[in-house]
């Protein structure tokens, strides 16, 4: 492979300095963009987490999201209760609900699993549309003001706001990946390709896969808070049907078995929802075609695509030096089981 001679712990650590540099070499809006597609990626990584490792597909992730932007709102302009405490009772919160619904949801399966989910996304999206002395209804709640952080605000610095979010995003994604490869992870993967086996051979089926829709659920909300913090203000688009496709779409379009895919399925939706949105009224239908071309000309997303094209390039490249064709498709495929 190209660059296979450089130590993966080097690009790793540039990769990170380029991030951490953004808000000195690049501008406000680009910052801005990255601070999108942090939070949005966080919902989209839990989702992709659960399709991955379990195989299943949940349409409740937005409730999660922002159940915890919803609890912050309230306890800081309803209570005036200072940072941290908000964003930990509304993360606390949505793993607690996550908990409570996981006790429905996670015995269903297929197709069964998707509509119970969607169920329950809806009825949080009901509850936050209707319930209106606390949520203030379709207006949402505005005035959330992010906190200072050692002494800098990060209300008035979106510099200070991006590094403070980044921190959390590459704890997230650093977690995630070492979760994937821990047993944890392991006996994940064995439910989802032969949940009878792994039954047989005595290990908890059900256990598992609640705690990793916990888990999924505890991803998505720490979203939710750099969003109610970003965008000073929570309402019930947040939990709608609409955010929770949107989350589906980023997968799909970028890999819905991989981190990777997820964090790039964010970047290219984000960057089709500026640019249609600002050309014609008509980017949803746009968005709806590109989702139909992708799920038939690349199952596997953008970062299947992209993998096979460093994979091609490569082998021409460096000829018999480059990984033989099957063994660079079966490390890619495990990976997307």
């Amino acid at each position: 492979m190209l660059f296979s001679h450089i130590p993966k712990t080097i690009l790793v650590l540039a990769s990170l300095a380029l991030l951490v540099a953004v808000p000195w070499i690049a501008s406000d809006y680009f910052v801005m963009m990255c601070i999108r597609v942090m939070y949005f990626g966080m919902l989209t990584l839990s989702l992709c987490f659960l399709a991955g490792e379990l195989g299943v597909v949940s349409l409740m992730q937005a409730s999660f999201f922002g159940i915890s932007g919803y609890f912050i709102a309230i306890l800081q302009t309803r209570y005036q209760i200072p940072f941290p405490s908000p964003p930990l009772v509304g993360i606390g919160v949505a793993v607690l609900f996550a908990a409570l619904a996981g006790l429905l949801v996670i015995r269903a399966r297929g197709i069964y699993f998707l509509m119970l989910t969607l169920v329950l996304g809806q009825l949080i999206w009901a509850l936050a549309s209707q319930w209106a002395s606390v949520t203030r209804g379709d207006s949402g709640i505005t005035d959330i003001f992010a906190p200072m952080i050692f002494g800098i605000s990060t209300e008035k610095s979106k510099g200070a706001f991006y590094l403070f979010e980044l921190f959390f995003f590459c704890g997230v994604i650093y977690f995630m990946a070492a979760l994937k490869r821990s047993p944890f992870g392991l006996m994940l993967r064995g439910v989802r390709d032969s949940e009878s086996r792994m039954a047989m051979l005595g290990y908890p089926v059900s256990l598992l896969r609640y705690m990793a829709f916990i888990f999924a659920a505890f991803v998505a909300s720490i979203g939710g808070v750099f969003f109610a913090y970003f965008t000073g203000l929570i309402n019930p688009h947040a939990v709608s049907l609409t955010t929770n496709v949107e989350t589906l779409l980023a997968g799909i379009l970028g890999g819905i078995q991989t981190l990777f895919g997820a964090i790039l399925g964010t970047v290219i939706l984000k960057i089709l929802d500026l640019v249609l949105s600002g050309i014609t009224q008509r980017y949803l239908l746009i968005m709806g075609i590109l989702f139909l071309i992708t799920i038939m000309f690349a199952p596997k997303g953008a970062a299947g695509a992209l993998k096979r094209l460093w994979d091609n390039v490569a082998s021409r490249t460096l000829g018999s030096a480059a990984p033989a064709k099957g063994d660079g498709d079966d490390s890619f495929n495990e990976d997307n089981k």
